[in-house]
């Protein structure tokens, strides 16, 4: 497992836009492979850079600020494509010519899923995080990419290992070379879920739960390790460990930098994660 802290992987954009990219190390040997992290910046647009649309929001800036990461991560904004996130499992295909859907305000979106992939260059696949996990795919040898969003119920329901398998299903990617980056996320310093979530990852992990939930202080309750769940179902569709990179920071913690649901409330902001094929 290839460790990562922010300091190590923050690049920047041309000096035409100067934006704090996350990008992983892994990720960035690949070919014709494109991808970046947003962050939460400080006076960027009217909401420190968001780039959600949901109320209350100025549609017209995050549009803005969708162009001005895509400029800095190096992809079409017009060719983003998104998906209402459900926290679920279900993985979609999307098409050369589905690109830009989900992209502007009013565009739609290509479905309801937590999993978005293609072999197609020039589609830029987007999820949106607040706390919950990205996670990003990449075959080598096709190419093909994917990006997920993986909170508590995805993970019980696991779309990481869902979005592998659909990986295999479509295109013939075989586990042992799919590489993957877990991006930001609420860490389990700060992840305390009840009886119900707990249940629900033992129920999936078996065994092997307690290697990513670990007890609170406060009675029938326990921290979470989103990461953690996250690599050991990766693991368990195949993925070799050292083909697996994950960042070290807690979107909670580190706040000032990253948007968190349980740290800043339901209205704030989302970052995005996003991955192309340039062809």
């Amino acid at each position: 497992m290839i460790a990562n802290d922010l300091d190590q992987v923050t690049t920047h954009a041309p000096p035409v836009e100067p934006l704090p990219v996350m990008r992983s190390r892994l990720l960035a040997t690949v070919p014709g492979v494109v991808h970046g992290i947003t962050r939460r910046v400080s006076g960027m647009g009217l909401a420190d850079g968001n780039l959600g649309y949901s109320a209350p929001r100025d549609t017209a800036d995050a549009w803005a600020m969708r162009r001005r990461w895509s400029a800095a991560i190096g992809v079409d904004s017009e060719r983003l494509a998104s998906a209402g996130q459900i926290h679920g499992a279900d993985a979609v295909q999307v098409r050369a010519d589905q690109a830009g859907r989900g992209a502007r305000p009013g565009s739609g979106r290509v479905g309801l899923a937590d999993a978005l992939h293609t072999d197609e260059p020039g589609v830029a696949l987007l999820s949106l995080h607040a706390d919950c996990l990205p996670l990003l795919l990449v075959d080598p040898a096709l190419p093909a990419v994917a990006a997920v969003h993986a909170g508590w119920r995805g993970t019980v329901a696991d779309v990481a290992g869902a979005a592998v398998r659909a990986m295999a299903a479509a295109y013939g990617s075989s586990p042992e070379a799919l590489f993957a980056f877990l991006g930001p996320a609420i860490g389990p310093c700060c992840y305390k879920v009840g009886a119900d979530v707990a249940g629900a990852w033992r129920a999936r992990a078996g065994d092997a739960a307690s290697g990513a939930l670990a007890p609170s202080v406060e009675r029938d309750h326990w921290m979470l390790d989103l990461a953690g769940a996250n690599s050991l179902l990766l693991a368990r569709a195949g993925l070799m460990a050292n083909n697996v990179e994950k960042s070290s920071v807690c979107t909670r913690c580190a706040g000032g930098a990253w948007f968190s649901h349980r740290g800043q409330g339901a209205t704030t902001g989302r970052f995005g994660a996003i991955i192309a094929l340039t062809g």
